[in-house]
């Protein structure tokens, strides 16, 4: 409800101004409280793309989730976690530059236990709606990344039965043909960067 009126306000200049100079009149706390309840939630996350690109067609680490009824297959990641660290308070130490990839290592050991290397920004994707989790809000960070122990020495532990989730999350590993992803039931935004964003930014890749 507080979330639409702030829309409300912000559509009518005139109210928009009055209502800023209102703003300032708080004291920070009150207002950062105010701001929780007026503003709608958004969730961070970062996300894996474990890409071999020496294979034709490429391939992609797809994981099975558990806890998912729709849309189980997918890429490893998970949500940034909040931090206590003030970034102006000079007694802090230890917040690292690179959080999000950090997250993303972070995630991927948890679920899989493998270590990740080679780690680049893809993408940014804002998803308001997600229709296998409707109500959620979500801002992932998506990386390109490659298996510290390589991708063959990954693809044998998979094709042998020995590779073993760390996580009950996840029930399974697969190395996946970009060109056949349309096998699995992927997660709304995953299918989304895989199929029409990747090819979009790695036209080389396209299948």
């Amino acid at each position: 409800m507080l979330s639409g009126l702030t829309h409300w306000i912000e559509r009518r200049p005139a109210l928009h101004r009055v209502a800023l100079r209102l703003w300032r009149l708080f004291p920070p706390r009150l207002a950062g409280l105010l701001k929780r309840f007026m503003a709608r939630d958004w969730i961070v996350g970062a996300v894996g793309v474990v890409l071999d690109t020496s294979r034709s067609p490429p391939e992609v680490l797809l994981i099975e989730h558990s806890y998912r009824r729709r849309g189980a297959w997918g890429l490893p990641g998970g949500s940034l976690e909040a931090m206590p660290q003030r970034p102006r308070d000079a007694k802090d130490t230890g917040l690292p530059d690179d959080v999000l990839e950090r997250t993303m290592e972070r995630e991927v050991v948890e679920e899989l236990g493998i270590d990740v290397t080679g780690i680049h920004l893809l993408r940014v994707d804002a998803m308001p709606f997600i229709e296998e989790e409707p109500g959620s809000n979500r801002l992932d960070f998506y990386f390109v990344c490659q298996p510290a122990m390589g991708f063959e020495a990954l693809r044998r532990q998979i094709d042998s039965g020995a590779f073993v989730a760390r996580s009950p999350e996840v029930t399974s590993a697969r190395l996946v043909p970009l060109s056949e992803l349309e096998r699995y039931d992927l997660y709304s935004p995953h299918a989304r960067l895989l199929r029409i964003d990747l090819p979009r930014l790695r036209p080389e890749l396209a299948a």
